[in-house]
């Protein structure tokens, strides 16, 4: 068995330093040099926040892009209704937009409520300007409570020049019925507007919140062809700003780069889940729940695990563990028995372990969060990552630097959206669909087992170099054999496409452990030399 005077004459190497750096640097640094998506949201600003330029923000934010804004006019408002509105100078207006544009620039923005034409006119005349990839137009005329947001002849320029800037058009039926010049009933007249606001110059028209037989539906034409999205019709008192959310989703989802009717349907499901996990704010129609993916407990609903796990698709950076093979330590079990988990990790991680995952199925959720916030830094230390097996809780309280789970645990999408970004997802893998699946789902490697485990009881067989060979000709992501793992074994491991190997026994359990590792460390320096 392996003791710690035997561990402290390790004369090392460092196999996987390039994964663990990149990991570290990342965490140290967090998003310097990352491309985060930009939203802009040109709007009135809402003094009860459910609406306007504090909902778009807020949904910006909840969706995970950048968003900047350019206020349009003031509104005295609550959730019983606007009091009060006053419009910003044209040219505050005009300069608001040169600033962020001319700086921050937008992948995509909005318009919301413009107040009056000559607000209208500034807008135009610099999204006419700067030709952002993507402009949303939400055509703000009347509040809820029927208060007039923009005046007649606003009206007529938001018709006559922004609505063919637009690459998008999210009329309710009251304001489509406005802008069409008819009242919308049927579903005759729901196409009839539609064609009739993509004539005007918009690429994709989105008439929302139509009520037909029970749901609730979005009503869209893009040139060619016409569809419905739908969903259930809540009866929700949290109503207040849906269509700003709306909107503001669509932005946020095209500027990360989804396709237009992906968008769309992810917007749609957005204001959906804000509206089911609504709360009462005021004594009258309250807003909707613009940050329900974040809320304790609400990751339990799929619908949410997806939008959070989205929101979070461009703040990850995957581990490239390849060209440098990657020795992967665990550490837990009767091998470790009696001994110092932290002092045995700094050991090991001082020795050029790559990755030390810590596995210990029966210990108490406080035992495990302790160890692995003493092996944390200590790991950190010397270059090394902090794997919890199967515990997400345990990973996220420690701060660890991801977690590995069993295909009985919890799903990488979920697991993703608990983490956050900047967290490694490792999941096992038995099979090839397992492990197709594994990757659709959102992790960052597999771990495969190869040979049959001296160290635990699986459920599975182990696949050999074949399932390696399959599994690797599917998916993109590294894969990490583990089982039976030996130094006289591994390198017919990598030739089979393994980016590393995951050892506890040969290790752990050898009366010579220096050797041991010298010999992984020779296996493993010769695989990572540039004339293969």
């Amino acid at each position: 068995m392996l003791g710690l005077s035997a561990l402290s004459g390790w004369k090392g190497f460092f196999i996987g330093s390039a994964l663990a750096q990149l990991f570290l640097e990342y965490r140290k640094k967090g998003l310097v040099g990352m491309k985060i998506s930009k939203a802009l949201t040109i709007a009135g600003s809402d003094s009860g926040g459910g609406a306007g330029i504090q909902a778009d923000l807020k949904t910006f934010a909840a969706l995970g892009v950048y968003g900047s804004s350019v206020i349009t006019a003031i509104t005295a408002q609550n959730t019983l209704g606007v009091t009060h509105s006053a419009g910003i100078n044209e040219e505050m207006v005009a300069r608001q937009l040169d600033a962020v544009l001319a700086d921050i620039g937008a992948d995509a923005a909005k318009t919301g409520m413009l107040f009056d034409e000559k607000v209208v006119e500034a807008v135009v005349d610099r999204l006419a300007h700067y030709r952002l990839p993507c402009l949303v137009v939400d055509p703000v005329m009347m509040a809820t409570s029927q208060a007039p947001l923009l005046t007649q002849r606003g009206q007529e320029l938001l018709r006559e020049r922004l609505i063919p800037l637009a690459s998008f058009i999210t009329p309710n039926c009251a304001e489509a019925s406005a802008l069409c010049g008819f009242k919308i009933e049927g579903e005759r007249d729901l196409y009839r507007a539609a064609r009739e606001l993509h004539a005007r110059g918009a690429d994709f028209v989105v008439i929302t919140g139509v009520s037909r037989k029970g749901k609730s539906l979005e009503f869209c034409f893009d040139g060619q062809e016409s569809g419905k999205i739908t969903g259930p019709m809540l009866d929700s008192p949290y109503t207040h700003g849906t269509g700003c959310a709306f909107s503001a989703a669509l932005v946020a989802y095209k500027a990360q780069g989804a396709s237009d009717w992906s968008a769309v349907v992810m917007a749609k499901k957005y204001v959906t889940n804000g509206l089911r996990y609504g709360y009462p704010v005021g004594t009258g129609t309250g807003p909707l729940n613009h940050m329900a993916s974040f809320y304790p407990g609400d990751l339990k609903d799929g619908e949410i695990a997806s939008a959070r796990a989205y929101s979070f698709k461009e703040w990850e950076r995957r581990p490239q563990i390849k060209p440098v093979p990657l020795l992967n330590l665990i550490i837990g079990g009767p091998l470790c028995a009696g001994q110092d988990y932290a002092e045995l990790a700094g050991i090991a991680a001082s020795n050029g372990v790559g990755m030390i995952q810590l596995r210990e199925k029966s210990w108490e959720t406080r035992q495990l969060i302790e160890t692995a916030q003493k092996m944390l830094p200590i790991c950190h230390a010397y270059g090394s990552l902090l794997i919890i097996n199967d515990r997400v809780d345990v990973a996220l309280a420690a701060g660890a630097d991801g977690v590995h789970l069993g295909q009985t645990d919890l799903d990488p999408q979920t697991a993703r959206a608990i983490l956050g970004p900047g967290r490694i997802v490792g999941v096992s893998a038995a099979s090839v669909a397992e492990a197709v699946a594994a990757e659709a789902s959102g992790a960052d490697y597999l771990g495969v087992l190869v040979y049959p485990s001296t160290s635990k009881d699986c459920p599975y067989k182990a696949g050999g170099e074949d399932l390696l060979q399959r599994i690797g000709a599917n998916v993109s992501i590294p894969l990490i054999a583990i089982g039976g793992i030996t130094p006289h074994n591994t390198s017919s491991l990598l030739a089979a496409g393994a980016s590393g190997v995951a050892v506890i026994s040969a290790i752990l359990g050898n009366d010579d452990p220096v050797s041991v590792i010298q010999e992984f460390g020779q296996v493993l320096r010769n695989w990572g030399e540039p004339d293969r």
